[in-house]
Order: C-alpha cells, then structure tokens, then sequence
C-alpha cells in the first residue's frame, strides 16, 4: 500500500473511533470468535442457486443459521435477517439487522454497503466476525429475485401488497411459511428464480434448512428477535450495545456461537485501559494491517501497561504473539485466562509503545 493511502485510511480510522468514542458506542468483548471454520464454503463468487447432491457433514448441528438478505438494484442490502432453527424445547429465532449497521470488512462499514463486492460472502464472514455467530449459509435475493418469489408462494393480492409494501420483514417471513413442503418443489422454485438469487450453500442444503424453518415457522417455533443497537453520531450509523446484545444472542443462538480457534481471520478485541482515541485508532490499523479482525472494546480503567489475554490454548497463544509483535508489544505482556470467548483481548493502557 503506497504510504499516502495508508496514511489517509489511518486517519479515517481515527475519525471513526473518535465518533464511537465520544458517543460511548463501544463493542464489548463479550462473544466468541468469527469466521469459517474449515471446509466452509469459499469466497468465490456464486453464479447462482445450483442443483446439487446434499453433502455429507461430519456432524449434524442442533441448531443450523440463515443469513436472508435482499438488495435493490444499486447491488446495496436493503434488508438482512438472521434465521435460526428450534432444537428441544427452544424456539428458532428471526432476528432482522439494520443495514445500517457498522461490520468490519476487516475496516467498518456499513451493512448496506457489503452486497456490492466480488466477495460474494462479505455479509456473512462480516456478520460472523461481529456478532461471534457461526453463519451455516447465506442466501441473497435481488430486487426481480424477491418479486419471483411472492408471485410463487403468495396469492395474487397479496403477492401485489408485498410488492408495494415497505415492510420487507412481514412478507419475507410470510412468503418462506408458504414455500412448497416438498423439497422437489422448494428446489425447483429457487432455481427459478435464476441468477438473481444466490447461496452459498448447494441447492439441496439450502432447501433442507429453508423447510426446517419452514416447519418452525408453521409450528409458531420462531420468535421474533431484535439486536439491540445504538446510533452513532457520525453519518446515522449504528453499532451493537454491549451486554444488551450479549443476552440476546446467547438466548436465541446459543448452540451457534462460535469459540476461539475457530476464526479464518482471528478476532480481536481492542479495549482501551488509559489509551487516547488516537492510540486506539493506530492499534486498530496495525491489528488490521496484520491479517486480524478488530472489535471495539467497552473501555475500563486505566492501566499503567498495555497487556494481550487470550484463551488457554496453543492456537490462540500463536495469536497472540502475532497481536503484541503488531503493537510493538513483549511476549511476555500476553496473559492467559479461562474466560475469553475471542481468540484475543488487547486491554490497551498507558504505557509507551511503538505505535
């Protein structure tokens, strides 16, 4: 990266964590690691719903995640919702996502924003990488995608009250309770649905948890979830509210969470102990610089040094020498702890460094 470019990110950084700071929207370090695990599906971009044999999974997860999203014809998210299945006695979820939202990308941006890229996964890895949630597929619909399906599932009236309604959640959730219930007919209206419609999963898979959710749905098994989040003064964005956030997704998607060692990209939370906004800024670029995720921390006391915690493993101690190389820090400042539920914790204090 030529040093004027990275220069003029650098600074942008600490406009944004300026903002955050000031406003107190901070992220807590309260969730567990993002990313795919291996043998997840790739980046490359998906030309569409395809057919496909079902594939074998080592282990059949008791709770299984759809991310929806549906986006106009600039290619921007107009709407996401993140799906969760019942198991036991626990309800699925359905938990809308403001577009608005600030995911990192690993720079943050807006969910809105994150449709329009030859990554064909940066919602999902972003969303995972956010909210600690390991994300099974992602399905994408565009404007025509989205009309095909209410002509498809809905009558003709309420099929045209979708089509000039705002309320995207309401139809979405009504047209996925009146998908077809055999998964010949499920896959083949997907297919229809050509092109504007992509997933990240093969079509057999995606039709086995759209019907899962499908049942739920019919069932009333699926509870209505909202991600508490505050504004940001800057721009109207918004970001999740720490503790708040934490309740909901343990309740709602407690069997999906991800745990430390499980990221691609490691994930990362930078707390500020004493550090200014600057300081906190230019850590966030070296972490970034570095190949990781960085999630704002709810700042605490002051501390007189700067200290790394990681979880007691030998994947996350390689993670975090790799943090405290990028922040000009020692090995011996890595702390291990029992608790975490990131692959590292930056407690970020007062002392010097080669920032």
């Amino acid at each position: 990266m030529p040093p004027e470019h990275s220069h003029s990110r650098r600074w942008i950084v600490i406009l944004i964590v300026v903002a955050v700071v000031a406003t107190g929207a901070v992220i807590s370090a309260f969730l567990g690691d993002a990313g795919l695990p291996a043998g997840r599906a790739s980046s490359a971009p998906t030309p569409g719903v395809s057919p496909s044999t079902p594939l074998t999974k080592a282990a059949v997860k008791s709770q299984r995640t759809l991310l929806l999203q549906i986006r106009d014809d600039s290619r921007r998210v107009v709407y996401s919702a993140l799906f969760a299945t019942s198991y036991a006695s626990v309800s699925g979820a359905r938990m809308p996502i403001p577009t608005n939202l600030l995911v990192p990308i690993p720079e943050w941006t807006a969910l809105a924003f994150t449709g329009d890229a030859a990554d064909t996964l940066q919602s999902q890895h972003a969303l995972e990488e956010l909210l600690g949630v390991d994300i099974d597929m992602s399905l994408v619909l565009d404007r025509l995608a989205l009309s095909g399906l209410y002509d498809a599932v809905l009558t003709p009236r309420a099929a045209k009250q979708a089509k000039g309604s705002t309320d995207i959640d309401q139809w979405v959730f009504k047209s996925l309770i009146n998908l077809p219930a055999s998964p010949p007919d499920t896959g083949q209206l997907l297919l229809s649905l050509g092109h504007m419609a992509r997933s990240s999963a093969p079509n057999a898979e995606l039709v086995d948890l759209l019907l899962d959710l499908r049942k739920d749905a019919r069932a009333k098994e699926i509870v209505a979830v909202t991600l508490p989040t505050r504004f940001v003064r800057a721009g109207g964005a918004a970001m999740v509210i720490p503790g708040a956030s934490e309740v909901v997704l343990r309740k709602n998607f407690a069997l999906t969470l991800l745990t430390p060692g499980q990221a691609t990209r490691p994930r990362v939370v930078l707390t500020p102990a004493g550090a200014t906004a600057a300081q906190v800024a230019e850590a966030t670029a070296a972490l970034i610089d570095a190949g990781m995720t960085v999630v704002p921390g709810t700042p605490i006391a002051r501390r007189t040094y700067s200290i790394v915690q990681i979880p007691e493993s030998s994947i996350s101690l390689g993670i975090g020498r790799k943090v405290t190389t990028a922040l000009g820090l020692s090995p011996q400042d890595i702390r291990e702890t029992k608790s975490s539920r990131v692959d590292a914790e930056v407690l970020l204090g007062l002392g010097p460094s080669t920032l």
